[in-house]
């Protein structure tokens, strides 16, 4: 019904007051509003509601005049000046486009100048590299950081106890500089990052080194140490070096015997290392020796007053007050030696196994360390034996000692180096009978005395024949004269 109503109204309404298609539509709403109303309010309140609502939009649209006049000026403005820019962005671009052209024949004709000079103009040889230089920023900033990481790398395994994957890193980055070496072999830039990493291995080299000198090391401790040192060796040991090594050797040497050498080396270092600390931990026992040595003092000018003998009298207190120090030193040191010994070579055959095709006819082979390791372990220690042995007067105690000493040379017989014979070479208790052992089938007025080290290990022999008679589960001892047989 709002359509006929306002096909009506239009006949009336001039030419010239016709609005477009947005004020039909609000002709159209306002005469459904109307349809809605009563006739009494059309008379009554519609008018006063016109002019109210006129009222507001005219209070509205000064409101909005004050706030954005200026705003509404300045977009007038230009608006007005849109059109001469757009003419004058027009023109530009007419002329950049002419121009292209001379400007390509301009370049080409300058770099085929310029090209046959080949570097003999200076400042255009500085130019292409200064823009060799800004083209190659970001590459060249990571060149330089390599070292530093490096170095961090290796600090920060010396300093924690998650090593092992920071000495890999290290490694790895290690071996990227010296990529990075063969590609680049004339860049001064990449010889002295060669150089700051080489400084860096030496200093994780010299970690890995401390790490073999501790203490109470484990075997994947040592493993992974020494596979560390491998590849510090592979990556710091150029290609020309292994060359000349191979010159060196001899016409028949195999690269397998090479390779076994390069082993006999890793193996050298280890044994060194662990001989390193073995020295510390007895360089701790200082006090003790420097009362064993005061009593050795003591002893030998007993000695040389004549007072020796009065000295080794029975005393009611015993013999512990005599070299009770020594002892204490001496069984201290044979403790460590039995321990670090027996790690030690176990550890080296775990890590160094011996190879199965190794020919035992090679005369020019050197003996691996291994051999000479545990010979001047026990050299060392028989040579502290001879030194403070005799300050030690009390039968007992030497008889403990003694057992004591027996008791580490056969730790080390289950790996082959057993040193319990060496007691009977210390001159300083093979102590003998003076009168000689009669003729067979005679009879002796006196009985005969055996060396003290004789009596020492037939003791040990019966201990040891019950432990291991206890051990098989038996329920008896055997006698003594079967044991020692």
């Amino acid at each position: 019904m709002t359509d006929p109503l306002y096909d009506l109204l239009e006949q009336h309404v001039p030419v010239e007051g016709r609005q477009d298609e947005a004020s039909v539509l609000d002709g159209s709403k306002y005469l459904t509003r109307l349809l809605t109303l009563r006739l009494s309010d059309l008379t009554s309140t519609e008018s006063e509601s016109l002019q109210q609502s006129a009222q507001s939009n005219t209070i509205s649209i000064q409101a909005l005049s004050s706030r954005s006049h200026r705003i509404t000026t300045a977009s007038f403005d230009h608006l007005s000046t849109v059109s001469d820019s757009l003419e004058s962005v027009t023109l530009s671009i007419n002329h950049i486009r002419n121009a292209v052209p001379q400007l390509d024949e301009a370049a080409v004709r300058f770099a085929s100048a310029y090209s046959r000079l080949k570097g003999s103009n200076p400042a255009l040889v500085a130019r292409k590299q200064s823009m060799l230089l800004s083209r190659q920023a970001d590459k060249l900033q990571d060149i330089l950081e390599l070292p530093s990481l490096l170095s961090t790398a290796i600090a920060s395994a010396s300093s924690t106890s998650s090593g092992g994957a920071n000495y890999s890193q290290a490694l790895d980055l290690f071996a990227h500089i010296k990529r990075l070496e063969i590609l680049y072999p004339e860049s001064g830039l990449v010889k002295d990052a060669v150089t700051e990493a080489k400084v860096s291995m030496k200093e994780m080299t010299r970690n890995l080194l401390a790490s073999l000198r501790t203490q109470n090391i484990r075997l994947a401790a040592a493993i992974r140490t020494i596979g560390w040192l491998r590849r510090v060796v592979a990556e710091t040991s150029g290609q020309n070096e292994s060359i000349d090594k191979m010159q060196v050797s001899l016409n028949f040497t195999t690269p397998t015997t090479v390779k076994q050498e390069e082993e006999d080396q890793f193996g050298a270092i280890f044994l060194c290392a662990r001989l390193c600390t073995f020295l510390y931990m007895t360089e701790a026992l200082a006090p003790f020796r420097d009362l064993a040595d005061q009593e050795t003092a003591k002893r030998l000018s007993q000695a040389e007053s004549g007072s020796s003998d009065l000295s080794r009298r029975p005393s009611p207190l015993g013999y512990s007050v005599q070299g009770q120090q020594t002892e204490r030193y001496l069984k201290k040191y044979i403790e460590i030696l039995r321990e670090q010994s027996f790690a030690t070579i176990s550890m080296f055959r775990n890590i160094f196994p011996t190879p199965e095709s190794k020919e035992d006819d090679d005369v020019l082979q050197l003996p691996t360390a291994l051999a000479s390791f545990p010979l001047h372990l026990v050299e060392t220690f028989m040579e502290t034996l001879r030194t403070y042995l005799p300050n030690i007067s009390d039968p007992a105690s030497r008889e403990s000692l003694l057992m004591q000493v027996l008791y580490a040379a056969n730790s080390l017989g289950r790996l082959g180096a057993d040193f319990s014979m060496f007691i009977a070479f210390l001159p300083e208790i093979s102590t003998v009978a003076s009168r000689p052992v009669p003729p067979e089938g005679e009879e002796s007025g006196e009985e005969h005395k055996e060396p003290e080290w004789a009596q020492v290990m037939q003791k040990h022999r019966i201990q040891a024949a019950r432990l291991e008679a206890l051990a098989a589960g038996q329920a008896h001892v055997m006698p003594v004269e079967t044991a020692v047989n």
